[in-house]
């Protein structure tokens, strides 16, 4: 089956002219053309960069994305169209990022990607996984600070008067050891790809791309099973904010992970840039979700342990009523064990 997805992939990642590249001659590249020294009008540029042909992809991609936003804000507010207008952006935004990440490999295989390149694109990389850190460490921040300060709104307690939490004994940590092994064989299909070989590297990809798509199947199971919402206060909101984009980044990351799986029968062994930067991703997708599983599952959802109180007026009753409630809708489901069974 692996053998049958790579030829895929070499078949969606052919060498046939892009946009752009009218006249590609594969076995006629000058070694100045693949230097980046080529001449222009009387100026002789001495770069080792490559200058990129003019491509729709970008602006068709950030359009997508602007759409998909405006989609998802319809959605939400139970517009008749908004739904349309999500799918729609999801097909164009797949469409144009597929088509971009082609013309990306093409140049890789042409020889386009110098050194100096190749640390353009590591640098790149890291300076997109330093601002989606920023981006989370928010999103656990406005869980910190309404667990750390509730208000009046909410019963002064945390988790908030009414909400039943997701037990992180169950799926949670069902999760944290998928993403842990698939830590692993990331690792191993890096490793198996510096050292040549393809083989032992395609095998360690695909198991890690399970491993990605088991995690989000479970996550679906835990949203699908949940006793609060989004709209369930500020836990509610908070919640699903921060697993639902670290869950958009699982997916992105195992995507990926496929490209590379695809494209590795016509890859040459040895270091591969792709790779190596499609497993720091994934290595920062897993510590997010230790911060994640630690500071929102664990801590976070944590109930109070039950104490003898002595109720002087209804508020005290009804809080001491739901809290009770809580307690035992939240120890009476089914255990770690018979979910994983």
């Amino acid at each position: 089956m692996i053998r049958t997805f790579q030829q895929f992939g070499a078949n969606i990642f052919s060498l046939k002219p892009a946009f752009g590249h009218k006249n590609v001659q594969i076995l006629h590249i000058s070694k100045k053309h693949l230097s980046g020294n080529s001449t222009n009008a009387g100026a002789v540029p001495h770069h080792p960069y490559h200058l990129v042909d003019p491509s729709p992809w970008p602006v068709m991609t950030s359009f997508s994305m602007l759409c998909l936003a405006m989609g998802l804000v319809l959605y939400f507010h139970k517009y008749a169209a908004g739904g349309t207008v999500l799918c729609v952006a999801l097909v164009t935004l797949t469409y144009a990022a597929s088509l971009w990440w082609r013309d990306v490999i093409r140049e890789s295989i042409l020889g386009c990607h110098t050194s100096k390149v190749k640390e353009g694109l590591h640098l790149g990389m890291i300076l997109f996984i330093v601002s989606e850190a920023v981006f989370f460490v928010g999103l656990l921040w406005a869980f910190l600070h309404a667990a750390l300060m509730p208000t009046v709104d909410i019963g002064m307690a945390w988790p908030p008067v009414g909400v039943v939490p997701v037990d992180w004994t169950r799926r949670p940590s069902l999760n944290t050891v998928l993403l842990a092994a698939s830590y692993f064989s990331a690792n191993a299909a890096k490793h198996a790809m510096d050292q040549g070989q393809k083989q032992a590297c395609a095998l360690n990809l695909a198991l890690t791309i399970a491993l990605g798509v088991l995690f989000t199947a479970y996550q679906y199971l835990e949203y699908s099973g949940a006793a609060f919402t989004f709209s369930d206060s500020i836990f509610g909101s908070t919640f699903y904010l921060s697993t639902g984009f670290h869950g958009f980044h699982v997916i992105v990351g195992f995507l990926y992970l496929a490209v590379c799986l695809a494209t590795l029968k016509s890859a040459s062994p040895g270091k591969s840039t792709a790779l190596d930067l499609a497993v720091l991703y994934w290595h920062f997708v897993d510590l997010v979700w230790v911060l994640i599983f630690t500071l929102v599952y664990v801590w976070g959802g944590a109930l109070p342990t039950a104490g003898v109180e002595t109720c002087t007026d209804g508020l005290c009753v009804l809080q001491t009523v739901l809290r009770d409630a809580r307690l035992d809708a939240f120890y009476h489901e089914p255990s770690f064990f018979e979910v994983a069974m």
